[in-house]
């Protein structure tokens, strides 16, 4: 090889190694990362590796002498000119490396975020603007979003703020989509649950694409009720068929109404950049609040239950066996644990010592509870929480928390953290829909945790079913007669007990009712406390359940502050059934 094509060669070389440095620093590198890959460096980036690969392929071919021949310089300059087809098809190379591997994904959101100025395809951008997106139904069929078409694109609008926040938004220009626009994505935009020769004569035709449309299981009148009854209190109420799983109604505070951020491209291009800027505004101080209003408070909450983790407590003891409804246990309204002292101050009589099981659930003794704590033992308290379904993902529509039966590792290898969590302190984290399951168990024959249901159908724009959920059970965590024996101490407790003594029982609704209060202290230091009532209520052939938490309220009491706003919704409820 003769040293000018060696020159030549090690230029090219030299200028492809700095130049593909730059650019797979920029592809890969973590600072670029950290800073978002903007398009604006990467055109720099691509820029200054191009004038490398120029000036190489220009200075690394030798100047042709003065007396060349006409036919040498000709394939001189076209060797040459050949060289900006050259560095360009290099560079192109490398736009085709970054757009289809490194930030594929990114490239194909139809929304972009402030922090990334990504190229976006302008088709998928357009599809999502002109997709006639199914709406979402109230179990009546009542809309609860509409659409609006103009001009080829389409304006999608929030009917009931009742119920909008677990419908979630849908932002095709900026945020994507959260709740049911989410996870039902596939089914709204008409990519799944369409006649496959539908779909093709649509995109052959180009006509709009046509969505399928929900049907929740959420009654509206419930679902305005249980608001009114939260008001602007911090908390969650969740409602549900206890035997077909299917939410009546789920709402929580602090919530957001979607239609703060859903985008109108129905109005004139030159307002599109307003009206962005303005959206972009609400979601900062939405995403910066700090009560976090974006978290769906029953499905993502988590909170201490108090003393309605008793239930799951009394289900472990009486299951595993080691002892019965009738069991003694002493409580001289104290507990101490290898050092740790747990007063109890609910005792009805202070001057009794021998409580039974049945009464220790009753009047929410946490003397006792600590004592049934401390006989589970942490190993098959931990199991039993298993089988009721903590640290696994509940299936249902919408996002879902686990609930976590302690924080730190080996918590409940520690005789004082068994009696807490005995009686639902500890590090016991529940959601409230994960509890208005735990209550529905013990109103169904079969003891099971129903799964929950939120969309019961999925039809087409012209009502032809697509899909419709089936109830089913999610977990069996007792043996059938445990459950009956829980079921029959709720019923004393709304009857007998504090929640009976208080009208828990619901006289002159025509029910049975069993239901435990809960008082979980979060700041015992200054009295802010989650005050929770859960509760099932069977009448006929029908039955219910109810999970109410009153969140980070100070001097809150669940029979005080949860337990009359889930009497109020149970009765309007009950008094519906014949």
């Amino acid at each position: 090889m003769n040293p000018k094509t060696i020159r030549y060669l090690s230029l090219i070389l030299a200028a492809g190694i700095i130049g593909f440095g730059l650019s797979f620093g920029f592809l890969f590198g973590p600072d670029w990362d950290a800073n978002g890959r903007s398009d604006s460096v990467w055109l720099i980036c691509m820029l200054v590796t191009g004038l490398l690969l120029l000036l190489a392929f220009w200075y690394g071919n030798a100047p042709i002498k003065k007396d060349a021949s006409s036919q040498e310089r000709i394939a001189h300059n076209t060797q040459r000119a050949m060289t900006f087809i050259l560095a360009g098809f290099i560079l192109l190379s490398f736009q085709l490396l970054r757009n289809q591997i490194v930030i594929t994904d990114e490239i194909s959101k139809p929304y972009f975020t402030p922090k990334n100025e990504l190229v976006q395809d302008p088709r998928i951008i357009r599809q999502q603007l002109t997709v006639q997106r199914g709406t979402v139904r109230d179990t009546f069929g009542n809309p609860l979003v509409s659409i609006e078409v103009k001009d080829g694109v389409v304006r999608r609008t929030y009917l009931n703020p009742y119920i909008s926040p677990l419908v979630g938004y849908y932002s095709p220009l900026q945020f994507g989509s959260s709740g049911l626009e989410a996870s039902y994505d596939d089914y709204l935009s008409g990519r799944s649950g369409t006649n496959p020769f539908v779909a093709l004569t649509r995109d052959l035709t180009h006509q709009p694409i046509v969505g399928n449309d929900l049907y929740l299981s959420i009654v509206p009148e419930y679902q305005e009720l249980a608001q009114q009854q939260l008001g602007t209190q911090d908390g969650a109420i969740v409602l549900m068929d206890a035997k077909s799983g299917e939410i009546l109604a789920m709402v929580g505070n602090p919530h957001f109404d979607p239609a703060q951020l859903a985008f109108d491209p129905t109005v004139a291009d030159d307002l599109w950049d307003a009206q962005t800027k303005e959206i972009q505004k609400r979601w900062n101080a939405l995403r910066d609040d700090p009560k976090k209003p974006l978290l769906t408070r029953p499905t993502q909450g988590l909170y201490i239950p108090g003393s309605t983790f008793k239930t799951l407590s009394l289900s472990a003891l009486l299951d595993l066996g080691k002892a019965t409804p009738d069991t003694l246990w002493k409580d001289e309204g104290k507990l101490t644990v290898d050092g740790a002292v747990f007063n109890d101050p609910n005792r009805p009589d202070k001057t009794r010592t021998d409580w039974t099981t049945t009464e220790g659930y009753i009047f929410s003794l946490n003397a006792v509870f600590g004592q049934i704590g401390l006989a589970i033992g942490g190993a098959d308290e931990l199991r039993y929480m298993e089988r009721f379904g903590f640290n696994t993902a509940i299936p249902f529509d919408i996002p879902v928390e686990k609930s976590r039966p302690f924080l730190t590792t080996g918590f409940l290898d520690k005789r004082p953290a068994q009696a807490s969590t005995g009686f639902g302190q500890g590090e016991i984290l529940v959601t409230p829909l994960h509890w208005a399951m735990l209550a529905a168990s013990f109103a169904r024959d079969d003891g099971a945790l129903p799964k929950p249901i939120l969309v019961k159908e999925i039809r087409t724009r012209e009502k032809v079913l697509v899909k419709a959920t089936k109830p089913e059970a999610w977990l069996k965590p007792l043996l059938p007669e445990t459950s009956k024996a829980v079921r029959d101490i709720m019923v004393k407790s709304a009857t007998n007990g504090y929640v009976g003594l208080n009208g828990g029982g619901l006289p002159g609704s025509g029910a049975i009712v069993g239901g435990k209060t809960g008082t979980a202290e979060v700041n015992p230091q200054q009295g802010i406390n989650n005050g929770w009532y859960i509760a099932w209520a069977t009448k006929g052939d029908r039955a219910f359940s109810i999970a109410v938490v009153i969140d980070n309220k100070r001097g809150a009491e669940g029979l005080t502050d949860a337990m009359p706003k889930a009497n109020t919704i149970l009765k309007r409820v009950l008094s519906q059934v014949k």
